[in-house]
C-alpha cells in the first residue's frame, strides 16, 4: 500500500481507474454506498469455514489445513490476469472445481445463477475489504483528510484507484509454445530449476520444503508444494504450471519468474510436469498441517 501511495503521488489517470471500478461494480450488481452484507446462500454453503462475513474465520476453520482464504483481505490464489486480480471466471472455476489438496469442495451441484451470485458476492468482499484498508491507512495517518477527520475529494479519488489497483484484473496472462519434449529439453529444464532456485523450497528433487520454515500471508506454516506426489493447486495443464511459475501465487511464498524467456520457462514447466507421479497423493488436514510444521511422513 506505501507503494501506492507514493506512485498516487505523481501523475495518476483517474479517469481510467473509475472507469476500471464501474466495470467491476457493474458485473458485481452491487454498490458502495453501504458496507457490504452477505447473502443467507453465502452463509449457508461458505459460512462455515469462511466466515460469516467472508474473513476466513469460520467456526470450522480451526479443523483445516491450509485455513480457508479471507475473502475480503486476502489475495485469490488462483488468479490468471498479469496483475494476479482473480477474475469473474476465475472465481467461478474455483467453485465449480474446487481446490485439489485443500478442504474447498466442488460446488458443481448448484445452480448456474446460485454460483453467478456467490461469484458476485466474492467480488464484492473483495471491493469492500479493498475501500476500508485504504480508508484506514489515509484517516490514521492524516492523509488527504480535511479538518473534520473526513476524507477529502483527492483523499477519496485516492481510494477509488487503490480499489481498481486492487480489484480489477487486466488482460488475461498467455502461455508460452509447449515444446518438444526430449532428453535435452528436460535436462535444460532441470537447470534452469536450479538457477531459478526452485530448489530451496521444493526440494532438490521436487520432493516439497522439508526442513524449510515457510509461513504464508497469514502467519500461519506453509509447505511448498511436493512437486513428485501433491495435486496442483492451479491444475496440472502445462498453462496452468507455466502460469503459477511466471507470474507466482498470490498470498503465498511462490515467487513470480518473469525475467525467464519463453523458451526457458516452456522448458522449466516441461520439466516440473515430468517429475509428477499419477496418481497424486491426497492427504487429510491433519497430514498437510504435520507436515507443514516439520513432520515427515
Amino acid at each position: 500500500m506505501k507503494n501506492f501511495f507514493k506512485s498516487n503521488k505523481r501523475a495518476v489517470n483517474v479517469t481510467q481507474s473509475l472507469l476500471l471500478l464501474a466495470s467491476v461494480l457493474m458485473h458485481a450488481r452491487v454498490g458502495l454506498a453501504s458496507d457490504f452484507e452477505t447473502s443467507k446462500e453465502f452463509r449457508q454453503y461458505c459460512g462455515a469455514c469462511h466466515g460469516q462475513n467472508g474473513a476466513g474465520d469460520g467456526v470450522a476453520g480451526r479443523y483445516l489445513y491450509p485455513k480457508p482464504r479471507d475473502l475480503v483481505n486476502g489475495r485469490l490464489h488462483l488468479a490468471t490476469s498479469i496483475n494476479l486480480v482473480a477474475s469473474a471466471d476465475d472465481i467461478k472455476q474455483v467453485l465449480l472445481d474446487g481446490v485439489p489438496n485443500s478442504s474447498m469442495q466442488s460446488w458443481k451441484e448448484l445452480s448456474g445463477g446460485l454460483i453467478d451470485q456467490l461469484v458476485s458476492e466474492i467480488q464484492q468482499m473483495q471491493i469492500t475489504g479493498a475501500r476500508h484498508r485504504v480508508t484506514l491507512v489515509l484517516k490514521e495517518d492524516g492523509l488527504l483528510v480535511d479538518s473534520d477527520g473526513n476524507l477529502n475529494t483527492e483523499g477519496q479519488k485516492a481510494v477509488v484507484n487503490y480499489t481498481a489497483q486492487q480489484t480489477v484484473p487486466t488482460q488475461r496472462w498467455v502461455a508460452p509454445r509447449r515444446l518438444a519434449i526430449s532428453t535435452g529439453i528436460l535436462a535444460d529444464g532441470r537447470k534452469i530449476y536450479l538457477k531459478q532456485n526452485c530448489h530451496k523450497c521444493h526440494g532438490n528433487e521436487g520432493e516439497g520444503s522439508f526442513g524449510v520454515d515457510l509461513v504464508d500471508d497469514k502467519g500461519f506454516p506453509t509447505f511448498a508444494r511436493d512437486l513428485i506426489r501433491d495435486p496442483y493447486k492451479a491444475g496440472s495443464h502445462f498453462d496452468d504450471v507455466s502460469r503459477v511459475i511466471s507470474l507466482g501465487m498470490p498470498g503465498t511464498v511462490m515467487p513470480s519468474s518473469v525475467s525467464l524467456s519463453d523458451v526457458e520457462l516452456a522448458k522449466l514447466t516441461h520439466y516440473v510436469q515430468s517429475l509428477a507421479k499419477s496418481p497424486p497423493q491426497q492427504l487429510s488436514n491433519i497430514q498437510r498441517y504435520h507436515r507443514a510444521i516439520g513432520f515427515r511422513r
